[in-house]
């Protein structure tokens, strides 16, 4: 069906750090039109002059993109560490040299929650760049991945969403996909 880059994150619980950037990118649409109104106030009610607005805005607004463009290059530096591939009776994992495989009838339940969402001008808030696939095997056992939101093949159009949404109308295990 369609392959998936897993990715490292360098904390013990992936699914704060998503939870911290969507706090981060929530405060940052929260605080541009604050900034415009403050803007807005100082210039019609304080009767300030324009160019010494621009002189205590300039370096505010400077520190407000510096900011939202290294939160967007945390992500962009997110590593790549292997890949998930989605095929009709398995799940096949690479990470390194190390290849496993694990058959349908093995797992009970599919979890993909949404992790962190795009960032930029290119993104929308509805969009997601990774997610966490948390995988339930019959033996009571889990493994957790976070894995890229678009195939590792260009010329595929589908996303994790669909193949889950594909494989739940193939498979018998579970699958739960939190939107």
């Amino acid at each position: 069906m369609s392959a998936f880059r897993i990715y490292q994150i360098d904390h013990f619980d992936p699914k704060i750090v998503g939870k911290k950037v969507r706090r981060q990118i929530i405060l940052y649409a929260v605080l541009s039109p604050i900034i415009g109104l403050i803007f807005g106030i100082f210039l019609m009610a304080l009767k300030m002059s324009m160019e010494l607005l621009l002189v205590i805005f300039i370096p505010l607004i400077g520190f407000y993109i510096y900011y939202f463009s290294k939160l967007g290059s945390k992500i962009k530096n997110i590593k790549s560490i292997g890949e998930i591939e989605f095929t009709r009776t398995s799940i096949r994992k690479r990470i390194g040299d190390s290849i496993t495989e694990y058959k349908f009838q093995t797992v009970k339940k599919i979890e993909l929650q949404k992790h962190l969402p795009t960032v930029g001008i290119s993104g929308n808030l509805s969009e997601n760049f990774t997610y966490i696939l948390k995988i339930i095997f019959l033996n009571s056992s889990s493994e957790s991945i976070v894995v890229s939101s678009l195939p590792i093949d260009t010329s595929l159009n589908i996303t994790i969403v669909e193949t889950m949404k594909t494989l739940k109308q193939i498979i018998e295990p579970e699958i739960s996909i939190e939107t």
